[in-house]
């Protein structure tokens, strides 16, 4: 892959497309946290290529604020919401919002105030989980081919300021770990 690529803003259909798998996981001290991994399926048409998934996660990244795992880890802001069981993550330059169902998950994250967000640059299979996952994201922070922003979780039902009215684009079911 060639770092020329020019990103792609997020379109309602990219986004819709998305695979996000959120966990809760801790640190080596104990300390609760909640990564969620967002993926782009691998390709169904020939004109998605390896370089064309590539710029589209890189604009992906960049609406969520997200830099290389060898940068400080950015705050993003307020960027996550939990509304009725629905985690839904603002980007920036787009008036639709990630989403994904994931109940439990979106009651911990609130308790916690904070989510790291984790955008792969490869495709990854829906149905991955487990194992596959791990080595999928052991296989990116290796090759430099992740990105990572901290967002802070909102709370109550009402958007944060400054936020764009969110228009669901996605009803993800949760893949635990």
């Amino acid at each position: 892959m060639t770092n020329t690529l020019t990103p792609v803003a997020p379109t309602a259909g990219l986004i819709a497309s998305l695979g996000v798998r959120p966990w809760i996981d801790h640190t080596a001290d104990g300390r609760n946290f909640a990564p969620a991994l967002i993926t782009h399926r691998p390709g169904r048409r020939d004109s998605d290529t390896p370089e064309v998934i590539e710029a589209r996660m890189m604009g992906v990244a960049d609406a969520l604020g997200a830099v290389p795992g060898d940068r400080p880890l950015p705050d993003v802001g307020q960027r996550v919401r939990v509304h009725r069981g629905v985690v839904l993550v603002r980007l920036d330059g787009t008036p639709h919002a990630l989403s994904v169902r994931a109940p439990r998950w979106g009651q911990i994250i609130t308790g916690l105030g904070l989510v790291l967000l984790a955008v792969g640059l490869d495709p990854l299979s829906p149905g991955a989980c487990g194992a596959e996952i791990d080595e999928y994201i052991e296989r990116a922070g290796a090759s430099g081919r992740i990105r990572f922003a901290g967002a802070r979780v909102a709370l109550g039902a009402r958007r944060s300021r400054g936020a764009e009215p969110p228009l669901t684009a996605r009803r993800a079911t949760a893949a635990h770990r």
